[in-house]
């Protein structure tokens, strides 16, 4: 019975008249409602001929409401077969006749078989007064729905409608800020447009001030605002409010801040050090000139949209192959999935070809979504022991179509150890466990006494520990070493006489 009440609902507003003719008579405006009530199934006054034939009259008196309605009945079937020609023809009759709701009925029933003239019918619309059409001119740009995407003219779009009070614009807005499409990425804009849209009752803008007042992102963390919020959207029908609500765990599990304020993203034209930065950095490439392959472990870091926060971290192990230009290899995550990919080397990109990955996150858990390898801007870091790859990868999420949160990332490839010579007095330097929590065993060998001093050392050259032993004697000799550090890469550095040996740390 529900369901049948929420069809016959929305059939009402189908046929309704939102923009009525200011010079309809009551006469007029009781035969539409009547027409409309004959054309609804279930009801006892159900007579699909009668409501035919009443729209077909007042349509031939010039009514432009009952013309509109006209093309709902055709393009639809209700009480007809099906004959989107004809739904058409009367769509445009009533636009022609000043019903702007005519317009964007058109644009919505030639969508998927011919975007371009739909996008010019949603302007029609909107400019005629209806701003709903805003709302599906927009979204079609800002999704590039059989035409090419452009958020900036998404956005201007969208400003248009929500000027004109749709809730839906205001909402898009907000998402657009929120994520930085098109724009600078701005929470703060982002939750105003979002309480606009929500005060409209609008229910995704109310799931998104929900993730908003959850993880900080442009207000301070409020956790009763955030369940007000989504409970409302849940309430209202939408399923990820509820499983938010459900979520034990925000996106941003250890938020650096109580309020996370976007800012402008730091770009690094070298890399110096190979730790994952607190905030994203974008990475300029670099000319990779040596081959670079074989097997690398690490992690990939992922961040929220304005890069202010690190919100996952997932190690990985990955083998490349390189040809010249042509990067070919395997991508296995750690607990994920495991692909193969493609890749070409630019001089400002590696840019992958038909590549792609199943992930889940946050926001998809209990099913995976499918992600498109898209480009990758990177740097090389030499050490005696390790070639590091550091810098920024980026993800397309094929069924939002749109691209996937900023991502840094860290690949460290053992070297092969050169051959212990006889001038070299110490060498065979083993470090274990690596990765380690709190401290490590540090053993090497050496071939006569010395005084050696062992540091460590953030990439960036900054000294986190030192210590000296004195006349240590010839033979294998161990050593532990505790650290007090963040998760990251270090440098160890043995100096003995005027010598010098490094190796990679790796604190978990």
């Amino acid at each position: 019975m529900k369901k049948a009440t929420q069809k016959a609902a929305i059939l009402l507003l189908l046929l309704g008249g939102f923009l009525c003719q200011a010079q309809e008579t009551s006469e007029v405006k009781k035969a539409l409602v009547t027409a409309r009530l004959q054309l609804m199934k279930g009801r006892k006054n159900y007579n699909p001929e009668a409501g035919l034939a009443t729209y077909l009259q007042l349509a031939a008196q010039g009514n432009a409401e009952a013309m509109n309605a006209l093309g709902l009945v055709y393009s639809k079937g209700l009480g007809v077969p099906v004959n989107e020609t004809q739904g058409i023809q009367w769509f445009n009759r009533a636009a022609e006749a000043g019903y702007a709701k005519g317009w964007y009925n058109m644009g919505t029933l030639i969508k998927e078989s011919d975007p371009v003239k739909a996008i010019s019918y949603f302007e029609k619309g909107a400019n005629a007064g209806y701003p709903t059409a805003y709302a599906a001119w927009g979204r079609m740009l800002m999704k590039g729905n059989g035409v090419p995407q452009n958020y900036p003219q998404a956005i201007s779009v969208f400003k248009q409608g929500a000027e004109n009070g749709n809730a839906y614009c205001n909402y898009s807005l907000g998402y657009l800020y929120y994520k930085g499409f098109g724009c600078a990425q701005d929470y703060s804009q982002a939750v105003q447009q979002f309480e606009i849209a929500a005060q409209k009752k609008n229910s995704w803008a109310m799931y998104m001030l929900g993730l908003c007042y959850r993880n900080g992102y442009g207000v301070s963390i409020d956790l009763e605002k955030a369940k007000y919020w989504l409970n409302k959207s849940a309430a209202m029908g939408e399923n990820p409010s509820q499983k938010e609500l459900d979520d034990p765990e925000a996106e941003n599990t250890n938020p650096r801040q109580t309020i996370t304020i976007s800012k402008p993203i730091d770009e690094v034209i070298t890399i110096t050090e190979a730790d994952a930065p607190d905030t994203f950095k974008k990475v300029k490439q670099a000319s990779i000139t040596d081959n670079i392959s074989g097997s690398y472990t690490g992690s990939l870091f992922r961040y929220d949209f304005s890069g202010q926060n690190i919100i996952s971290s997932t190690p990985l192990e990955i083998n490349l192959h390189q040809e010249e230009k042509q990067l070919t290899g395997e991508w296995k995550e750690t607990r994920g999935d495991t692909v193969a990919f493609a890749a070409q080397i630019h001089d400002n990109a590696i840019v992958f070809k038909d590549s792609r990955i199943d992930r889940t996150e946050h926001f998809y858990k209990g099913r995976f979504n499918t992600y498109e390898f898209k480009e990758a801007q990177l740097q090389l870091l030499q050490t005696d022991e390790s070639l590091l790859i550091i810098g920024n990868l980026q993800l397309y999420n094929i069924e939002e179509r749109e691209n996937e949160k900023p991502m840094f990332i860290i690949l460290e490839k053992k070297q092969s150890r050169p051959v212990t010579t006889a001038s070299e007095i110490l060498s065979r330097i083993v470090v274990y466990p690596n990765p380690f929590e709190s401290s490590f065993q540090l053993s090497f060998d050496l071939t006569e006494t010395t005084n050696v001093t062992a540091s460590v050392h953030s990439l960036s050259g900054q000294l986190l520990y030192t210590t000296q032993w004195d006349n240590l004697s010839q033979g294998t000799l161990s050593k532990t070493i505790s650290l007090n550090a963040l998760s990251g890469y270090y440098v160890l550095r043995l100096n003995y006489g005027q010598d010098v040996k490094t190796a990679i740390l790796i604190k978990k």
